[in-house]
């Protein structure tokens, strides 16, 4: 049974917020154009002017493996005149965008940003040095079956999920929560999965208890290459109930 992930036809788009959040849409795969979103407040300190005209500039650095060769592109605006807004919501005031070409040989793509101008001076955004890495998640994982289920003499079910992944994948859990039992503590559980060794991949799995007639809603973590990663399937999650058919048994509500 295949899940079902939002956005799968979308243009892939990676959202950089002014409160330091980090929102991705689509499905973000090699050879694929990605639209970078990234909120000029997150670096405010060069806004150099030059004869009442804009002097500064926020470019976006990238690679497409750790050892590849550095690309850029400057961020622009395109509803005019970057201005200063007053809460952290995403907003057509600050946005700056740019697309890249994802390289079809790529390992994943890493990004960082520099503001500087007039002025000779830098400023960085780079997550402390480290680069923000995203992984192409569609190619890490794949959900093969996830349901909710009666346990057998008991008011109570299971919640089951199975899931390859490749080789580079060294841990996976997954993150749920019963949302139609408001009752439960702690409302949200992490549960890691077990890995078996298949021939060019991995299979894992993992059961829980949860009440009867629950609805499931979940995300996965995984670590590849000893970096942690967050499939929250667009942000949007994914859902799985008791009695639902084999086709919708992983969706989004």
């Amino acid at each position: 049974m295949n899940t079902r992930r939002m956005f799968a036809t979308d243009a892939a788009r990676i959202l950089f917020t002014k409160d330091y959040r980090i929102l991705t849409h689509g499905d973000l795969m090699p050879g694929r154009p990605v639209k970078i979103v990234y909120d000029a407040d997150r670096l405010p300190h060069e806004r150099s002017m030059d004869h009442e005209k804009k002097a500064w500039t926020i470019q976006a650095y990238y690679k497409f493996s750790d050892h590849g060769s550095v690309s850029s592109v400057e961020l622009k605006s395109h509803t005019g005149v970057v201005l200063h807004k007053r809460d952290s919501e995403p907003g057509e005031g600050t946005m700056i965008s740019a697309d890249i070409g994802i390289d079809p040989k790529a390992e994943h793509l890493a990004l960082w940003f520099r503001n500087t101008g007039k002025s000779g001076a830098e400023y960085w955004d780079s997550d402390y040095g480290r680069n923000y890495r995203f992984r192409f998640v569609v190619q890490d994982l794949h959900i093969d079956l996830v349901r909710v289920a009666p346990l057998q003499g008991k008011p109570q079910s299971t919640f089951h999920i199975d899931v390859s992944s490749n080789m580079e994948v060294s841990e996976l859990s997954v993150t749920y929560r019963v949302i139609n039992d408001k009752s439960l503590h702690p409302p949200e559980l992490r549960l890691p999965l077990l890995p078996k060794d298949q021939q060019g991949g991995k299979h894992w799995s993992a059961e829980s208890v949860v009440p009867e007639g629950a609805v499931v809603k979940f995300s996965l973590f995984y670590t590849a290459d000893g970096i942690p990663y967050h499939d929250t399937n667009s942000g949007k999650e994914y859902v799985t109930w008791a009695g639902s058919k084999p086709d919708r048994e992983a969706g989004v509500l």
